[in-house]
């Protein structure tokens, strides 16, 4: 497993930079730093943002969330919901995950337990409003779920009650800024991060030998990344 200013070190060894060779390795902090040792640090928080946002279903960023409802209340911003792996507030959020029909969000009614639980279904925007957003509604136990154009979980009817509503979530990119701090990724794939900076390195100072050497090593790290960490690919139905 290696931390921030590890791969910092890591980079600067491999890159040659000035103090990256000595016994007491260089950078020897994430921050502070200036000229050629600025650089390394702010490549290696570059490239991991960089290989977090490459694909928008990466597993390890993959959580769970719930949040229960107030009774007329059908709209709820992530900062509403709680991020169930952190039993937090969710203080990292890209996008939810309630669209997939093989995986849909489930709600039950609080007093009731979790053995009344049900599925809820999706349902776009554009089709949400038409049923629920024209007219008097009647709150009721919700079926329907839809993401509004400011990103909320929306759902219709408008809750009677206290219904726990569970689902999954993507988490944003995780910023590195102190020593310490370790990617979320497997650790087994932490040299990608060093090898996608060393390619920023080797482009800036137009230095073909490290292009190359970053370029294998992305080239051999990316795929298994991806392999481990991306959606199983299944063939579809034949249509005829």
């Amino acid at each position: 497993m290696s931390t921030y200013l590890v791969i910092c070190q890591d980079l600067a060894r491999e890159c040659g930079v000035a103090g990256g060779a000595s016994a007491s390795p260089n950078p020897t902090a994430v921050t502070g730093q200036v000229g050629e040792l600025k650089r390394v640090v702010n490549y290696v928080e570059q490239a991991w943002t960089e290989i977090q946002n490459r694909h928008p279903n990466w597993r390890w960023m993959r959580r769970a969330f719930t949040v229960t409802t107030s009774s007329g209340d059908d709209s709820y911003a992530f900062g509403d919901v709680t991020d169930v792996d952190a039993s937090a507030v969710i203080d990292r959020f890209a996008h939810w995950r309630v669209t997939a029909p093989d995986d849909p969000p489930k709600s039950y009614l609080s007093s009731a337990g979790v053995a009344t639980e049900q599925w809820l279904i999706w349902a776009s925007w554009d089709w949400f409003k038409r049923i629920y957003r024209i007219g008097t509604q009647n709150n009721s136990e919700p079926a329907h779920i839809a993401i509004d154009p400011q990103n909320n979980l929306v759902l219709g009817p408008k809750p009677n009650g206290a219904y726990v509503i569970t689902g999954d979530f993507q988490r944003g990119a995780q910023i590195l800024a102190a020593n310490g701090d370790t990617p979320d990724m497997p650790a087994r794939y932490h040299d990608l991060i060093m090898y996608t900076a060393m390619k920023k390195y080797a482009l800036f100072h137009g230095a073909p030998e490290l292009l190359e050497a970053a370029k294998e090593g992305i080239r051999v790290y990316t795929p298994q990344l991806e392999k481990d960490q991306l959606p199983e690919i299944f063939l579809g139905q034949p249509m005829a």
